[in-house]
């Protein structure tokens, strides 16, 4: 009797438990407010991001930018849960704007990257 099927099969069956904490090894964002690429009417009060996992508030941020590169944050980043942090923004006149993300996830992976969003302004 041969045992290579079942040795195959429980590596098959191993890979495919460990795949998905492997895809999130690292946090990214998982969801933003305001979302990605959005046109808003008003401007925001805060920006929000969810991550895939749990960071670490103390070596993390978020800076709101406007075009000429200018930082809009009204406050420093506070927690709303394990996964997911915010900060005030001041009135954003219409315009484009950069999220500028860095977290360190619990699994202390450092990431990083950029959201962007528009203000279009009342009509």
């Amino acid at each position: 009797m041969s045992f290579k099927p079942l040795i195959v099969a429980s590596v098959l069956a191993l890979a495919a438990a460990l795949a998905p904490a492997l895809l999130h090894a690292h946090a990214y964002p998982m969801v933003a407010v305001p979302p990605e690429g959005a046109v808003l009417r008003d401007s925001p009060r805060e920006i929000r991001i969810q991550f895939t996992e749990g960071i670490e508030l103390e070596f993390s941020h978020i800076d709101v930018k406007n075009a000429a590169g200018e930082k809009m944050n009204a406050g420093n980043l506070r927690r709303i849960a394990d996964d997911t942090v915010a900060v005030a923004v001041k009135a954003l006149a219409p315009g484009t704007y950069r999220i500028e993300w860095q977290v360190l996830s619990v699994d202390t992976h450092v990431t990083d990257g950029v959201l962007r969003f528009t203000v279009a302004g009342g009509k």
